[in-house]
């Protein structure tokens, strides 16, 4: 699971000026907030819209989950990564450092 995974990365990188904002795009809110309280997740989450509403995988162009994309202060997407198996926090660390 990527969420709590990253949370170490936020923590780490937060006072640099690194954000991580999840979306939650199955609307299903009470697992999802279920899910962040339990694993103490600090960083933001939103939820994308519904139906023709839902637009962050229409902008993003994301055709699976988890999708993860390394943005940098200019609004481009300078690193994705589709899927999470773990240690897959240390290839996303490498592209973080490479814009800080």
């Amino acid at each position: 699971m990527e969420l709590p995974r990253l949370e170490s990365l936020y923590a780490k990188y937060k006072d640099r000026g690194f954000e991580i904002v999840a979306v939650e795009a199955f609307r299903m809110e009470d697992l999802a907030r279920k899910f962040i309280e339990e694993n103490k997740l600090t960083y933001h989450f939103v939820q994308d819209g519904a139906d023709e509403k839902a637009i962050v995988g229409k902008i993003y162009k994301v055709f699976g989950f988890p999708t993860t994309f390394v943005v940098d202060r200019n609004g481009r997407i300078m690193y994705s990564h589709l899927g999470f198996s773990p240690g897959d926090e240390a290839t996303i660390e490498k592209e973080i450092l490479s814009l800080m």
